[in-house]
């Protein structure tokens, strides 16, 4: 993209980035002191925080939050590490990696919904050993889902945070160059496992720092998952806080801002704890590293990691299988395995609010998605321009800001965007809508798009600018097409990230707008299976399509090209030769 004006954009966008977090965050940080206009607060006080600290809601959702929000991410580098140890390089491991795109695709809600289908007291799963096994003729009376210890919300969390993992470590074998040390190290007489413990993963771990923290501070402040899988009584902290934020008595506000704050302060504590944590564990475990033994018996944490693992994708494909039966349900009593009785009702009955609602959260979607496609371009070609002269690995201000979005909790700050949303009389708007799903698509796309963007070899642009100076026109019929495919993932993931957005919908869109995330998390909790069933697979369905399309079109993108010219200049040879 030729540029110019590098400093002039790169400026331009760093205030764009910068403005709504500042703003959210100052519009958090002020109520949580007491200063609030618009309920005629005008004095700082401690008076939220006092509040805040006398809740005892708020001591056991913070308990809660640690449990779910450290267990999960520890759980999921486990299963992700020692399923890159067991299946790397070989053969068959590239079917489990073919099956890592339609999870990480899955909206986080549709994920909960099917396993709430599937571990519940009358799941599939009790049906499945009922009566044969367990006697049961009627649903047990136990508390599998939104358990008081957040053990199914952990599950879920694992389930849709390992993929996540596995699929960034895939993506940095080269830069450790893993092949090679596995080759030597075997050739050495060291077993996979040990190989891997001692040699890959201390070098592999500080490269997945940054997606490890943004796994933590999910886990941390998720909310729909939390909503629709996680414990009530309590919640966790994040679901605490939208239900103060949501409290008809609007001093509630004052201590949910309070609440926000202290999330953010978990965050850092939480974050600083698991780098002290590490670094703890590296110089204890130094002397183990080093001690030449070809094997040992902390191989087997690995070994059962494995294990674990692929129950856990068995789990997440099952919970996703079982959206589409019950959407197609007439007749399933408890214990049956299957239903009896089938039907395609249950669709037609919800058609046209799934219309409405497909037509909603396509539409912010597809906007979101190539907004942030092309701010993505424009910043990744500025960056190229301002790094002439130094390495393009080099950090750029754009490389600092765009996690700041992912890494901040959500409900500490969107309520503070909300306030300004009512000041210039945008909330309840689609327009707003979209710049809020805007501010969380950018940072994945602008990730996706980085490394092969910068990796692009320019000598191709600038043979073609030698031999037709046309700079935009060779930047978008060969820069651009040679980056397809990556054009194509970015946009994938975007899209992906867009559908399975809640609170910025929920928040910036007041019910005015519903999508099919947010209707399935407010229609989890109904009893009516078949309708959610519904909604949580289309919701899978979209994201999964795209997903489809990224990996099918490139490669047959040249080949239709030349079919179309071809058809047209046959056209035009033919309407010439009538014309004479």
């Amino acid at each position: 993209m030729p540029s110019k004006n590098a400093k002039w954009i790169t400026g331009i966008i760093t205030l764009l980035l910068i403005f709504p977090i500042f703003i959210g965050l100052i519009g958090t940080l002020l109520p949580a002191f007491a200063y609030f206009p618009p309920l005629g607060e005008y004095n700082f006080s401690l008076a939220p925080w006092r509040s805040l600290f006398s809740q005892g809601e708020f001591y056991a959702s913070v308990k809660l939050t640690l449990i779910t929000g450290i267990a999960a991410p520890l759980l999921a580098l486990w299963f992700a590490l020692s399923l890159l140890a067991w299946g790397y390089q070989r053969p068959f491991f590239r079917k489990v990696e073919a099956l890592l795109s339609p999870i990480l695709a899955i909206p986080h809600a549709a994920i909960a919904i099917g396993l709430l289908f599937l571990l519940s007291p009358s799941g599939w799963l009790v049906r499945l050993f009922s009566p044969w096994l367990t006697g049961f003729d009627r649903p047990p009376n136990w508390i599998t889902v939104q358990d008081p210890y957040g053990v199914s919300l952990i599950l879920a969390l694992v389930i849709k945070e390992m993929p996540y993992l596995l699929f960034v470590m895939l993506a940095t074998m080269k830069s450790i160059k893993a092949r090679e040390s596995l080759q030597v190290g075997q050739a050495l007489g060291y077993s996979r496992f040990t190989l891997w413990r001692k040699v890959l993963i201390p070098q592999l771990y500080p490269i997945i720092r940054l997606p490890i923290f943004i796994v933590i501070a999910f886990s941390l402040t998720v909310v729909d998952l939390a909503l629709v899988i996680g414990p009530n009584t309590p919640s966790t902290l994040a679901v605490t806080l939208l239900r103060w934020f949501n409290d008809p008595d609007l001093s509630m506000r004052l201590m949910a801002s309070a609440g926000a704050i202290a999330l953010m302060l978990v965050i850092v504590v939480v974050l600083a704890g698991w780098e002290l944590a590490h670094l703890s564990f590296s110089k204890l475990s130094r002397a183990e590293r080093s001690n030449g033994k070809r094997s040992g018996l902390t191989d087997n944490l690995l070994r059962v990691g494995v294990a674990l693992g692929l129950l856990c994708l068995l789990n997440a494909f099952v919970a996703l299988a079982l959206l589409p039966i019950w959407s197609l349900t007439r007749r399933w009593r408890f214990p049956d395995a299957l239903p009896s009785q089938w039907t395609w009702d249950n669709i037609e009955r919800a058609t046209p609010l799934l219309m409405d609602l497909t037509v909603n959260t396509l539409t912010i979607a597809l906007i979101a998605t190539l907004m942030a496609c092309v701010i993505s371009l424009i910043m990744l070609e500025t960056k190229r321009h301002s790094s002439k002269g130094s390495s393009l690995s080099k950090p750029h201000v754009f490389d600092w800001l765009i996690y700041v979005p992912i890494l901040l909790p959500q409900i500490g700050f969107l309520f503070g965007l909300h306030v300004l949303l009512i000041y210039l009389n945008l909330n309840g708007d689609l327009c707003a809508i979209i710049a809020l799903h805007l501010m969380y698509v950018l940072p994945y796309v602008y990730l996706t798009l980085k490394g092969p963007y910068l990796a692009y070899e320019e000598e191709y642009l600038l043979q073609a600018n030698r031999l037709n100076h046309r700079p935009w026109r060779n930047y978008v019929l060969v820069k651009i097409a040679m980056l397809k495919p990556a054009i194509f993932t970015a946009f994938a993931i975007g899209f992906s990230v867009s559908i399975a957005q809640y609170l910025p919908t929920l928040i910036a869109g007041e019910g005015r707008y519903s999508t099919l995330t947010t209707e399935a998390v407010a229609q989890a909790s109904s009893g009516d299976r078949k309708q959610v069933g519904s909604m949580a697979m289309l919701q899978a369905f979209f994201p999964i399509m795209v997903f489809w399309l990224a990996q099918f079109i490139p490669p047959r993108w040249t080949k239709w090209r030349l079919a179309l010219d071809a058809l047209f200049s046959k056209k035009n040879r033919r309407n010439n030769k009538c014309s004479v």
